[in-house]
Parts: C-alpha cells; sequence; structure tokens
C-alpha cells in the first residue's frame, strides 16, 4: 500500500508519497486549496493511506483523503517531536517523517472524531467565546463607567440594568461609547440564549448527555461538552489515561530517588480542561466526596490546587457514569441510593463510584 505524509500549514501542504517498498514515489509543495488536493488524492495510484499533521485546519483536508484513501490518520504532531532530527528541520522533511513512520506502522496518532461530533465541538466553543466576547465588554463598560465616576453594582446580563445603564447622563463621547457598549452586551446575551435553547435540544437527544447532567453540578452545556470532548470513552482503558487526556495530570520529573511534580500538561484537550476546572467548584457544594477533598488540601495547598484536585474527583464520577452507561446515584444512606439498590440486585455494584 502507498503511503502519504501531509505537513499541512495555512497557504500550503508538502505531500510525501511512498510506493509499497519504502521508496519515494513524489514529493511536491501543493497549494493548501480543496481543488488541488483533490487533484492530487484522484491521481495518486490505489490503494494508499494518508497522514496528515495535526494543525488547526485539518478538518477539510482529512474529509477530502476520505472520499480517495483506504484509511486516513491524523498524526500527533506533539509526539512527533520525539523522532525528529533537531537540528535539520524543513517541510519536506517533516512529511517524509510521516509518511516513513506511517509506512512502518509507528505513527504516533489521535483520534479522528466523526463529522457530526466535530460539528458539534464547533457549536460549543462557539458558545464558549460568545460568553468570553459578553465578558469582555461588560468590563470593559464597568471600566469606563469607573473613570466618569458612575461606579455602580448590578448584573448587566438583566434587560433593567442595561436600561438603566443607558438612562445615564454623560458628557460627549462617552455617551455614544457607553450605548455601543450595551448594543453589543445586548446582542450577546440574545445570543447565548438562543444557543443555550440549541444545546438543550441536542442535550435531550444524547443519552450519555442526560446522564451526565444527574451528576450535581453539571448543567446542558457542561455535559454536552464534556460527551463531546471525550467522545469515546471506551478509548480510554484507565481512568489515569482519561486524566491526562484532560490536562488534569501533573507533570512529573522523577530520577534516583527524587521526584519532582510540576504544573498540568500543556498537551491537553482546552474546552474539557476548561469545563471540569468550572463545573467542580459547583460539584464541590453538593457532592459529599469532592466537597472533602476541595475542602482538605485548600488548608494546605491554597483554592488553585484544591480546584484541580476536585475536578479529577469529579472526572472519577463521570469516569464511571460514562462506562457503565447510567446515572449518577449518590452516597450510600441517601434516599436516590436505597430506591437504586431495592430496584435491582445489581444497582450496589453500580451505585457510587
Amino acid at each position: 500500500m502507498y503511503s502519504v505524509g501531509i505537513d499541512l500549514h495555512k497557504e500550503t501542504a508538502w505531500c510525501f508519497v511512498l510506493d509499497p517498498q519504502s521508496h519515494r514515489l513524489s514529493s511536491e509543495r501543493l497549494r493548501a486549496d480543496p481543488k488541488t488536493l483533490k487533484d492530487f488524492f484522484s491521481g495518486l495510484p490505489r490503494p494508499f493511506q494518508v497522514a496528515v499533521e495535526a494543525t488547526y485546519n485539518w478538518c477539510y483536508v482529512v474529509e477530502l483523503a476520505e472520499e480517495y484513501a483506504e484509511k486516513v490518520y491524523l498524526a500527533d504532531s506533539y509526539r512527533l517531536k520525539a523522532f525528529a532530527k533537531r537540528y535539520k528541520k524543513n517541510d519536506k522533511i517533516d512529511a517524509r517523517l510521516i509518511a516513513w513512520l506511517l509506512h512502518r506502522g509507528d505513527l504516533p496518532t489521535v483520534v479522528i472524531a466523526d463529522r457530526e461530533t466535530r460539528k458539534l465541538r464547533e457549536l460549543l466553543g462557539y458558545r464558549r467565546k460568545v460568553t468570553t466576547d459578553k465578558t469582555r465588554n461588560i468590563s470593559r463598560l464597568k471600566a469606563l463607567l469607573d473613570k466618569l465616576g458612575k461606579t455602580d453594582r448590578g448584573n448587566y446580563n438583566t434587560k433593567k440594568k442595561r436600561e438603566a445603564t443607558l438612562g445615564l447622563e454623560l458628557p460627549a463621547p462617552y455617551d455614544e461609547i457607553v450605548r455601543g457598549y450595551v448594543r453589543r452586551i445586548e446582542r450577546l446575551c440574545e445570543e447565548s440564549k438562543d444557543l443555550d435553547r440549541r444545546i438543550e435540544e441536542k442535550v435531550q437527544e444524547d443519552e450519555d448527555a442526560r446522564n451526565l447532567m444527574s451528576i450535581p453540578g453539571i448543567g446542558p452545556l457542561g455535559a454536552l461538552l464534556i460527551k463531546a470532548e471525550i467522545f469515546d470513552i471506551g478509548r480510554f482503558r484507565s481512568f489515569s489515561r482519561l486524566c491526562a487526556y484532560s490536562g488534569l495530570a501533573p507533570r512529573v520529573h522523577a530520577s534516583g530517588g527524587h521526584c519532582h511534580y510540576g504544573p498540568l500538561n500543556r498537551n491537553r484537550r482546552s474546552n474539557l480542561q476548561w469545563i471540569l476546572l468550572e463545573d467542580a467548584i459547583h460539584a464541590a457544594k453538593r457532592i459529599q466526596r469532592v466537597r472533602k477533598k476541595y475542602l482538605a488540601l485548600k488548608k494546605r495547598k491554597g483554592s488553585n490546587t484544591a480546584k484541580v484536585a476536585a475536578a479529577r474527583e469529579l472526572l472519577k464520577i463521570i469516569y464511571h457514569v460514562l462506562k457503565e452507561r447510567r446515572p449518577y446515584y449518590p452516597q450510600k444512606g441517601h434516599k436516590v441510593y436505597r430506591i437504586a439498590q431495592s430496584q435491582s440486585a445489581e444497582a450496589p455494584a453500580l451505585i457510587g463510584v
């Protein structure tokens, strides 16, 4: 089988092709546009497999390659560094390395989610960005009012507060600037509400997301985002692997009896890490085991370290809920625990985590 390695960039893509005997068939730089790549794939001898470097714009290349190739892989750019020679690097060498590792069967890859999951991730990522933009504009509006001595407390997400702000008597050009901020905040609030309605509809169609919502502290956005980012819980053989994937595992350097723990790993799913840290605070208020872990570490190591530990406890609950495909059951003694225990003989094995 022919092996194709693609080093992808914004405007160009270097494509390196190996024949079944691992000899170079072609090596060329192409424009990174759908028509050029489609012509390239259609002209390759069959059968062939393709590996694309995991860059920010890999989606359309993978979708084009899936129409022609026997198998398409996404190369893990982080782990590829272990195979690269640091003293010499260019696009051609990177593409050749990807093709060679693909031919040998040693290519480090990442899972390619299906198209529906990729679309859902984009929608949820956009929802997060809308909230970020809204918060940023509210902060700028408050800072401007502070400069004018109009310091006021209130929630600018409400219509009443925004109308009260518009009623302030301000000199030019501050009145125009404030109106611009308020209109922008109002538009983002409406857009956020529309997105929340779409998210709630999608949650009702997904059983795993509904099960995640049974965990205290996780809402519709969090449940759907966690499910979309994890994608398939079956690909994680243990909780430790899921913890590292989500970016909640600290860096460890141990040698000669000395062990040093560093900050959280940067090679992670950023959206998954973010939502777990956000929901961990809410879960710590309502789940006893999470609260116990959070309070114990907060006294000794501070709130930030305690929040990460609480997020790991929450992720452990999520791991078992998804693995066993069932709702969350509280600890022993809780009313829900007793009801579930009386309904099935298998329930005790499923209670808690």
